[in-house]
Order: C-alpha cells, then structure tokens, then sequence
C-alpha cells in the first residue's frame, strides 16, 4: 500500500513530460484526488498495479492468521494440511495469482481465463481430501501464467530476476535448510516479488493513461502551491 499511496509508481520524468506537454490542465478535474494526510497520492493508480495491490490485500489476513496462530498450534501433517486456515491461505495464493496475471498483462481478456483456472485450483482446496503434491503444481502453474506475460514482452532481465527469485523461495520451502527458520526465509525472500512486478506493471501500455493523469495532477498541485 505504500507503493500506491506514495505514488513510487509515478516518476519524476512522468511529471516532468507533463509539465512540458501541458501548462493548462483543468484545476477542477475530477480525476485528481487531494487530501492533506496523503501528499503524495496525486491520482488513482493504474489497474494493473492496483490488481496486485489487491491481491496483496486479499490474501494477506489469510496468510497472517494461518501463520500466526495454526501453523504453531497444529502438529505436522494432516491435522495442519486440512486445517481450514491453510486452506483458506492457498487458496488464497490463487487469487493474487489471478490479480498479478492482470498487473503483468494488462490484458483483461488474459485476467479472465487466468481466473478461470485459478477458481478451479482454489475450489480443490475445499474437497474431503488434499493432494498437496498435485496443488502444488497448480501453485506453480498460476506463477507461470502470470510470468508468461513478461516472457512475451521479452522482458528477459525481469522474468529472469523473478525466476530467481521464485527459484530460492522454492529452495526454501521444499528442502528446508535451515531447519524450522527456513519458512520464515521464504517468505522473506517472496517479499520482494510484489515491487519487481508493480514496477513492471507502471511500463504497461495500459498504465500509461493513469500515468499521465497522474502526472498532470502533480503537476496542478505543485502549480498551486507555488501561487500567492
């Protein structure tokens, strides 16, 4: 939420292209947005990085509830597998894998049928019996799709920080090297996943609309604020 609420996905050189194409932009417009207790929130975001923001979101109390409580309170095995907050939390991790594949394409048509196989992966989180091994490549396929997007564009150097990245989270998870912290590594190593994808997400030709917008409205308040 800092990311958005900071607009960080707002450059200066965003600013400064609108300042240089438009000194006239309407002080009225209803797209601006201007409250005192957040400076820098010049505009909404644009949706792709919104959508992951919402993922984000949307997962997290699951995430936090599941970690917090059950993953310490229940033993190893079944009774934490199909335990309702784990549940909840990987099929969870399906929904923002659908609103990431949204902030990495840009594409509404390729959110849609992402969502379609994300829903049917979360749903098989709620039948009588877990497959955890066949879940787990569902996970990796809904990475994938979201990845596949930014491999398109051949945005090599950040589908291959991603791939990285994922790569030691996984090393993390499946192999646990470092005894009962190796989970807690994991999720710090996933941490930084979320800011590579919502600054890939502010290069999207769907972004640059918002963007632009944005800019103007930095631009109109700065203006202001330097009238008499």
């Amino acid at each position: 939420m800092y990311f958005i609420l900071s607009s960080l996905w707002l450059s200066d050189d965003d600013i400064a292209r609108a300042t240089i194409e438009d000194q006239t932009y309407e002080v009225g417009n209803d797209e601006c947005v201007n409250l005192s207790f957040l400076p820098k929130f010049y505009a909404a975001p644009p949706a792709p990085v919104f959508a992951i923001a919402i993922g984000i979101i949307l997962h997290f109390p699951f995430s936090f509830l599941y970690h917090w409580k059950y993953a310490i309170e229940l033993p190893p095995g079944l009774p934490r597998i199909g335990h309702w907050s784990r549940r909840l939390d990987h099929c969870f991790i399906h929904v923002i894998s659908s609103c990431i594949s949204l902030g990495t394409s840009g594409n509404w048509n390729y959110f849609y049928i992402c969502s379609l196989f994300n829903l049917d992966c979360a749903m098989r989180h709620f039948r009588k019996t877990i497959f955890p091994r066949r879940n787990q490549i569902r996970l990796a396929l809904s990475i994938f799709l979201y990845a596949v997007p930014i491999l398109m564009r051949g945005e090599m150097v950040v589908f291959l920080q991603l791939f990285l990245l994922m790569g030691i989270a996984g090393w993390f998870f499946i192999t646990y090297p470092i005894g009962g912290w190796s989970h807690a590594a994991f999720h710090v190593v996933i941490a930084f996943v979320p800011p590579l994808l919502m600054k890939e997400a502010c290069n999207l030709f769907a972004s640059q609309h918002q963007i632009q917008v944005a800019a103007k409205c930095a631009m109109m308040k700065d203006l202001l604020s330097r009238a008499p």
